[in-house]
């Protein structure tokens, strides 16, 4: 990835793009080198498929992703329905009935028109034409949306071991007893348990706390109004998890 984000930024292609082993995970790099996971990318697909294309269906994005999705989504008058972390809730979702695109954090994308599976280069085809058609480089197109809902947010994930499985459990059964009324200095409006616990902060502003099924690894997600508070909200969620 360092060498794409470096070859971009050169001003060599128009941008970059990445995929995992197998095929099933995009992400891409802009015009001036920036990384865009799903968490950007996945806006832009639902823009391009929804105004562009004109395709029906709802949009899916599990539990752990930004808001911008919904925001974009519900924008563009889509039903927007948010899902566990994995994609086989996508999955069944695509399969039951009509979805517009569905992605997952983890950079797994599937859609609607074509096979209810994540493909990456299928998403990258789409991508391109996406870009082409409006004709603004990828990183134009980002902030654009992200003005057009209200302004940009940064987004975090940090993996963090627990010392054992006891200090795992201790930790579940404290979250689920009295969850956190207030998380780095900001109160917590509303509390979901639709994948772990889900603390909403406010708008593009939130921590979830989610726990592996079979190691003591804690995950923890962050969308904050800025880099600087994602990384003090990640912070406080680490001296939490790591003070019980």
């Amino acid at each position: 990835i360092a060498e794409v984000r470096r070859s971009t930024a050169e001003g060599k292609p128009a941008m970059g793009l990445v995929f995992d082993g197998d095929g099933d995970r995009i992400a891409a790099v802009d015009e001036t080198g920036r990384f865009c996971s799903t968490q950007l990318l996945m806006p832009l697909f639902i823009d391009h498929l929804a105004r562009a294309r004109s395709l029906p269906g709802v949009v899916i994005k599990t539990v752990s992703g930004s808001d911008l999705m919904a925001q974009v989504a519900e924008g563009l008058g889509r039903t927007v329905l948010e899902k566990p972390v994995g994609f086989k809730y996508i999955a069944a979702e695509m399969l039951a009935g009509e979805v517009l695109v569905g992605g997952e954090e983890s950079g797994g994308v599937g859609f609607g028109m074509h096979l209810p599976e994540r493909d990456a280069p299928f998403a990258a085809l789409l991508l391109i034409e996406a870009l082409v058609e409006g004709g603004v480089p990828l990183g134009e197109r980002i902030d654009a949306l992200q003005r057009r809902c209200g302004g940009a947010a940064a987004y975090d994930r940090l993996d963090l071991r627990l010392a054992d499985m006891a200090a795992r459990a201790r930790l579940e059964a404290r979250l689920a007893e009295a969850p956190p009324a207030e998380v780095a200095g900001a109160p917590v409006l509303e509390v979901f348990r639709t994948d772990g616990v889900k603390l909403r902060l406010g708008p593009n502003h939130w921590l979830m706390l989610r726990f592996s099924g079979t190691e003591p690894l804690l995950r923890l997600y962050c969308e904050a109004p800025s880099s600087e508070r994602v990384a003090a909200v990640l912070a406080w969620a680490r001296a939490l998890a790591e003070a019980i």
